[in-house]
């Protein structure tokens, strides 16, 4: 059985401390897909699925691989009980799953989403109003987190009670939940962060309960589930899912765009000119440099792939990102084609039942972001990527901070 250790593979950072940056995950996933496409990866021996065609028939079986593998993040037996969570729809399985989703699917419709583009374009011009063109601004912290984060405040109806940064530091301890224990300090912190966005949530529903506004929140209080309405503890699940999983990875999505902006200025200029082709570069964008690497799943029973077995109970990790690089399914996947036809056969938003609720959302923010940014500047410029400062995650390829300098 092949093991990838961490030197050969930049998605093993299952503990903290691992230096993940200036790594391109791109040449182990090309390594892995054509001589070890089911393995594990070290460290803890995590089962990693690297075919596009295996990652999909994997994520259509619920069934087979559950998505019950996040309660091990944020139920893990270092957290003090009243820290843990169930995340309610992206960790459960059928039929358990299909109560819950209908309510956020709900609060996605159309109608929602595109009301949402007037609070969109003013976040966006004002942001870009305060940004001095030809000087260096980063533009993760002036623009992607206080754009997105306007957004996101708007929707679970907590953005005028809480602070962008009280939001966004919550946000990140998320992001490096783990099911093995991390440093004291960084329990501490963590539990610190979940108390105090739980008390902001139950904020919100009290006062809610007693005057309902036209928000997602409010919608979730006159929801049943089996004739019940949801306790307080399953709209802070629901409340946490929106943040947590609609911010982040839509803010990098935003920074890989202007990443991708700066080193291709042929494309800037075609689609300033033609702003039509911004969905396009959307798509290829999610493909080519998505945010996320991978979905975690838990293998319900011994399953076999080619000739390998992974053991009931593990867990595994279907690689979102290298199925989107996978030449069986795109032809030439390392160039960026804004032009290509299939793109939108990525996997970044997942397959099957647990397709990103929020997927035209995020194509939403991130156009409106673009046409904004495009209609003031006419270059933009940031480091190479060696000079990145790369974010260690298991399951994100992101940056902490992105000095631009933007051009009209």
């Amino acid at each position: 059985m092949p093991v990838i250790s961490t030197q050969e593979n930049p998605l093993s950072n299952t503990r903290p401390g691992i230096d993940l940056q200036c790594k391109d995950p791109f040449e182990t996933f090309a390594l892995m897909r054509e001589h070890h496409p089911v393995c594990q990866i070290e460290p803890n021996g995590l089962w990693a699925i690297s075919r596009y065609k295996d990652i999909k028939e994997a994520l259509a079986q619920p069934e087979v691989f559950s998505s019950q593998a996040l309660d091990r993040f944020f139920q893990a037996d270092w957290l003090s009980d009243d820290c843990k969570s169930k995340r309610l729809v992206v960790s459960q399985d059928p039929p358990e799953h299909k109560k819950y989703h209908g309510l956020l699917n709900k609060a996605f419709i159309n109608s929602n989403i595109k009301a949402l583009i007037p609070l969109m374009r003013e976040t966006a011009k004002s942001l870009i109003d305060n940004m001095t063109p030809d000087m260096p601004v980063d533009f993760i912290s002036q623009f992607a987190y206080p754009y997105i984060g306007k957004i996101i405040g708007q929707i679970v109806g907590v953005g005028d009670k809480q602070s962008l940064a009280e939001i966004q530091e919550w946000v990140e301890y998320e992001e490096q939940m783990s099911p093995y224990r991390p440093s004291d300090e960084f329990i501490d912190g963590c539990e610190n962060s979940i108390r105090r966005q739980k008390a902001y949530f139950l904020q919100a529903i009290k006062e809610r309960r007693l005057k309902p506004r036209n928000d997602l929140l409010s919608s979730l209080l006159e929801a049943r589930v089996d004739q019940q309405a949801l306790s307080d503890e399953e709209l802070c699940s629901l409340l946490s899912l929106m943040v947590s999983a609609g911010y982040t990875t839509t803010v990098q999505a935003l920074t890989h765009a202007i990443i991708q902006l700066s080193r291709r200025p042929e494309i800037l200029a075609q689609i300033k000119q033609s702003p039509q082709l911004i969905p396009a570069f959307t798509e290829e964008l999610l493909r080519h440099s998505p945010p996320l690497y991978t979905a975690f799943r838990i293998a319900s029973r011994d399953i076999k792939i080619y000739d390998v077995t992974i053991p009931k109970g593990e867990m595994v990790l279907p690689l979102l990102a290298s199925g989107n690089r996978d030449p069986a399914q795109f032809e030439n996947p390392d160039e960026f084609d804004i032009f290509r036809k299939n793109a939108r056969q990525h996997l970044t938003f997942g397959y099957g039942i647990h397709t990103c609720i929020g997927a035209a959302l995020a194509r939403l923010e991130i156009h409106v972001a673009l046409e904004a940014l495009l209609s003031a500047y006419s270059e933009i410029s940031c480091p190479p990527d060696d000079q990145l400062d790369w974010i260690q995650s298991i399951g994100m390829r992101a940056v902490s901070t992105l000095p631009t300098r933007f051009f009209t």
